[in-house]
């Protein structure tokens, strides 16, 4: 029973979106998918509204980091302000758009990278990955900045821990999965 938001954020999908509501009713959580450019689009904030209004846990995944986009820290804290949840990173980017080199597991310190012409995920995986010093700052002002992972907060809808990656390239996409189990 998992619901993903960004699904409806396209035009012409406004007949379905009732049967969404409905549905948002019985989930027992779910997955708010935002767009790394645009941020929090007014359907995903219409949906959150109903997960809010029943405390939904929800998962975020900020997608698309294959592209320019927005700042990390600027889209975290437009969750947190705009939605009025607290928010756990538990991934972060290495790069967005032509600077992306992958997505650092924050739990487990190692770094998917993209390969091949289509620079997708196709496994490569850096258990002692050497990061650039920018990255390295972002990582530990986003570990100090925000708070840590708290399993109570999440099931009662306080808390959202946030992926970031790559939807199309397969980034953060396995890691979503697993905290989905």
């Amino acid at each position: 029973q998992g619901v993903t938001f960004n699904l409806l954020d396209t035009p012409g999908h406004e007949d379905f979106s009732e049967d969404t509501y409905r549905t948002l009713t019985a989930v027992d959580s779910a997955i708010m998918v935002i767009d790394a450019a645009k941020g929090i689009e007014p359907q995903t904030r219409k949906l959150f509204e109903v997960c809010r209004l029943r405390s939904v846990p929800i998962i975020t995944f900020i997608n698309k980091l294959d592209r320019e986009g927005r700042d990390c820290f600027e889209l975290l804290d437009e969750v947190a302000d705009m939605l009025a949840l607290d928010v756990c990173p538990m991934s972060w980017p290495v790069g967005m758009g032509g600077q992306f080199q992958g997505v650092l597991d924050l739990a487990t310190g190692r770094v998917s990278r993209p390969e091949g012409d289509s620079r997708e995920f196709l496994g490569k995986v850096d258990d002692a990955p050497e990061l650039p010093p920018e990255i390295l700052d972002e990582v530990e002002l986003a570990q100090g900045g925000y708070p840590e992972f708290d399993l109570e907060a999440y099931r009662h809808g306080d808390l959202t821990p946030v992926y970031f990656g790559s939807a199309l390239k397969n980034f953060g996409v396995a890691e979503l999965i697993d905290a989905i189990a």
